[in-house]
């Protein structure tokens, strides 16, 4: 029976932190920059009446999630000037219920674990997507800074996405009982 010396146990970080490493750096660098804080899994292979290209689901995956994100923290921070993913009917709720938080004193807290995302409509003239999200979250209800309430839910949304200043906005979300 062999003894794991303070020498072996160096080699084996040593070797175990050279694998990290090459195993990062295989991965260009724009990838792991762009690595979104909300999980957002889409499927367009249903899409209708056109095809979904590949580069447009990154970037919808990209801005949705960024949407998501900004969404989740100025519910937080009660900061309508970070709805910037945004536009129309969509960011008119999200402004409503900044403001109505701000008024009762309280306020929500999202934590997001991820959306898993079909596409069932994308325009033929790429003007528009219709979205069907499925979305994990943890709701906080704080008060000042202690969370008075807390749940685990799943909620379905109806997202309309449309292309503006480089990038994709959400234009209408609507809350649905289920698909």
């Amino acid at each position: 029976m062999r003894i794991i010396s303070t020498l072996d146990i160096r080699y084996i970080l040593l070797a175990l932190g050279l694998l990290l490493l090459l195993s990062v750096a295989s991965v260009p660098l724009h990838v792991l920059a762009a690595a979104p804080d909300v999980a957002i899994k889409i499927d367009a292979s249903g899409a209708a009446p056109r095809q979904v290209e590949d580069s447009t689901v990154q970037a919808v995956a990209r801005d949705y999630s960024t949407a998501w994100k900004n969404l989740g923290r100025a519910v937080d921070e009660n900061r309508p000037d970070l709805l910037n993913g945004f536009v129309g009917s969509a960011r008119e709720q999200a402004s409503k219920l900044i403001a109505s938080q701000k008024q009762n004193g309280l306020r929500q807290r999202y934590v997001d674990h991820g959306h898993n995302a079909t596409v069932a409509f994308y325009s033929v003239d790429g003007s528009s997507m219709l979205v069907h999200d499925t979305a994990q979250f943890e709701i906080q209800q704080l008060d000042g800074s202690n969370v008075v309430h807390s749940e685990q839910v799943t909620l379905h949304y109806l997202a309309l996405l449309t292309p503006a200043e480089n990038s994709w906005k959400v234009r209408v979300l609507e809350s649905v009982p289920g698909f």
